[in-house]
């Protein structure tokens, strides 16, 4: 289940808008308080755990589009709406996203302090027919691909040796944890091939609460891939990657494919 929300800045005193490059957090944001508002009780249950965050990874991707944008090291400039699209495998969250969001209650919404917005258009997004056993895809958002080394969590890129083999770790614990909330415990049906066609490295400027409060820096460094690969495995896991997106951070931004035409 895929869709599409498209928003207007209200007012707009210029014709060219700008937020920070750590624009993901204000979505995510946007996301929780219009679930919240929606249906208080399913949004406790997907974002708290006993009295604490939940960190279980989230059944759903989404990804920001801006129409006529270019970016500079802080800011993202953009002209016209801007574009949210929503995907997931899960039904629950399908219905209650997608009933927040049209929420009328719920605009204009503060996504800044100096923009607001409102819903102007949605529409549900059509998923392919049919899923081989190989297929191209493109990143909308960066993947985020990472592995412990000691302590740490180091990215993983596709031109790196041993990528594959930690690509299917990360990828099967994924698809573990979205077809748990449908009573299936399996990750991967076969182990996925990963073949680059037009990929790039992607640094992106990110912010969450938590590590500012850990850190006390104003944002984090995280390094992905984008671009156009391949991917071979059983149709029905490249189906599960289509729906909710590959790689960790998903819930904040990440890893959002669509199919290459």
């Amino acid at each position: 289940m895929r869709a599409k929300f498209i928003f207007e800045i209200v007012n707009p005193k210029t014709e060219i808008f700008e937020l920070p490059v750590y624009y993901r957090t204000f979505f995510m944001s946007f996301i929780k308080e219009a679930l919240s508002e929606y249906n208080q009780e399913y949004f406790k249950k997907l974002y708290w755990w006993e009295g604490k965050k939940n960190k279980w990874q989230k059944p759903f991707v989404f990804a920001v589009n801006f129409f006529n944008m270019n970016f500079t090291d802080n800011k993202v400039l953009f002209r016209g709406d801007i574009v949210l699209n929503l995907s997931t495998s899960d039904y629950e969250f399908f219905i209650n996203i997608y009933n927040s969001l049209i929420n009328n209650r719920l605009y204009p919404y503060n996504l800044t302090e100096t923009h607001k917005i409102k819903l102007k258009r949605t529409y549900l997004v059509k998923e392919p027919e049919q899923f081989n056993t190989t297929m191209t895809f493109k990143t909308f958002s960066p993947i985020l691909i990472e592995k412990k080394e000691e302590d740490k969590k180091m990215p993983v890129l596709p031109f790196d040796e041993g990528f594959e083999d930690v690509f299917n770790d990360v990828v099967d614990f994924e698809i573990r944890n979205i077809r748990l909330l449908h009573g299936q415990n399996k990750g991967l049906q076969n182990k996925l091939t990963f073949k680059p066609i037009n990929v790039k490295k992607t640094v992106v400027k990110h912010r969450i609460s938590e590590f500012i409060e850990n850190t006390k820096k104003d944002y984090m460094y995280l390094t992905g891939f984008s671009g156009l690969f391949e991917l071979s495995g059983d149709p029905e896991d490249l189906r599960e990657l289509y729906l909710n997106g590959i790689g960790f951070r998903r819930g904040q931004g990440f890893g959002f494919i669509e199919v290459a035409k």
